[in-house]
């Protein structure tokens, strides 16, 4: 490959948020994709929902059958939560608006470690 394809295709990291990622949180960031794709952005949209809430709905699926009855729980809430913000990053990917593998990998592991904790500490495992 030469010098010149290099440089016209410079790759960039996505290990960390791009410039401006911070616009990807104000309600005019999705107009663009709204409008070129309104029933794409719907399912999106629910897509985005599922992703972000299937792992609390699956840890309180878990947890709350065995009636434990201890504070504990709202940390594994809290580390399913965080997992499900890891999972949305991968839905923003279709609208360009991923925040780079980091955001990702940070909350698997935090809501991880998080969901792991509520779990040993209530001595389910």
């Amino acid at each position: 490959m030469s010098k010149n394809k290099r440089k016209q295709g410079k790759k960039t990291s996505k290990w960390l948020p791009p410039k401006g990622a911070s616009a990807f949180f104000s309600p005019e960031s999705d107009f663009e994709f709204q409008a070129n794709h309104p029933v794409g952005y719907t399912l999106l949209v629910l897509l985005g929902i599922v992703a972000l809430f299937l792992p609390v709905v699956l840890y309180l699926i878990f947890v709350i059958p065995l009636e434990i009855n201890s504070p504990w729980m709202v940390l594994g809430f809290v580390g399913s939560f965080i997992i499900g913000v890891g999972l949305f990053n991968f839905v923003a990917i279709i609208i360009r608006q991923y925040l780079g593998h980091l955001v990702s990998v940070f909350s698997f592991l935090i809501g991880g470690i998080f969901v792991w904790l509520s779990l040993i500490q209530m001595g389910i495992i």
